[in-house]
């Protein structure tokens, strides 16, 4: 197997072949991954970006280099929705794997007003509902302003913190990062170290809402200069807090530890 496609609705991905090892991220449905090698179960894959690591190999279904490539070619939407249910495509009931989580890019075209067909790598075929997705357009770069970004991440408010997680199940804090920017068709990184190269650097005394704030092994979003929302280990999930000393929810830690700012949004 050198290339396959994602089965179930979220897919660990291990820093080792090992379920107790480190969870580096997490994988949507559908999504197509180049295969390097296979050790007890487990495979080695890597995503589009080059972010790579194990996943169980019970979840994958093997699919042709050409198949690979038409998918990526074909993703035209998203799921905006916290889930989607998903459906047969004969008999309209729900099926495996029920439902799609907020983030998860799609192959879709109309079947009616109701329905819209998901076409996956593997030739299978689901239904969802066109109100639980959005399309993206990865040939037209959409305007994206800081608080579009911040609106959408502040729908997340209260969700748990997870190690490598990048969905409302659970976020750490450069997946919230990511996976919110997808929404708008926005590419970005996996991990903290690499999200501080994008966009341009502003000074902390010119930070603006949506910014990214960086701190050690941190990055959250800025709400005006004052504020952050971030996931939070700390905090236990995604929470505003504040950065100025004498403003409730104050973070010292984070005033202390701050490190520069980066502009993405226009």
């Amino acid at each position: 197997m050198k290339y396959a496609c994602v089965t179930t609705n979220l897919l660990d991905l291990w820093a080792e072949p090992r379920f107790e090892s480190e969870r580096r991220s997490q994988i949507f449905f559908g999504e197509v991954l180049k295969v390097e090698k296979e050790q007890k179960g487990f495979y080695h894959v890597r995503q589009s970006d080059g972010y790579s690591g194990w996943v169980d190999g019970r979840f994958l279904s093997s699919i042709s280099e050409s198949a690979y490539q038409e998918h990526t070619d074909g993703i035209n939407s998203i799921v905006s929705a916290p889930t989607g249910r998903v459906f047969d495509t004969d008999t309209r009931q729900p099926k495996a794997p029920y439902v799609l989580y907020y983030g998860t890019t799609l192959w879709v075209e109309p079947v009616d007003t109701n329905l819209a067909r998901i076409f996956l790598a593997d030739k299978s075929s689901l239904l969802i509902k066109p109100r639980h997705i959005r399309p993206i357009n990865k040939n037209k770069k959409e305007t994206v302003t800081g608080s579009m970004v911040v609106t959408e991440a502040q729908r997340f408010l209260g969700v748990p913190y997870l190690w490598g997680g990048v969905t409302v199940t659970g976020f750490d804090c450069s997946g919230l990062v990511r996976t919110v920017f997808s929404r708008f068709g926005v590419y970005m990184p996996r991990d903290t170290k690499d999200q501080i190269s994008m966009g341009e650097r502003v000074e902390r005394d010119c930070i603006k809402t949506g910014d990214l704030l960086f701190f050690r092994r941190h990055v959250g979003l800025s709400v005006g200069r004052t504020h952050i929302i971030h996931a939070s280990r700390g905090g236990g999930g995604v929470r505003i807090n504040a950065l100025v000393a004498g403003l409730p929810d104050y973070r010292e830690d984070l005033d202390r530890d701050f490190m520069q700012a980066r502009r993405v949004t226009t």
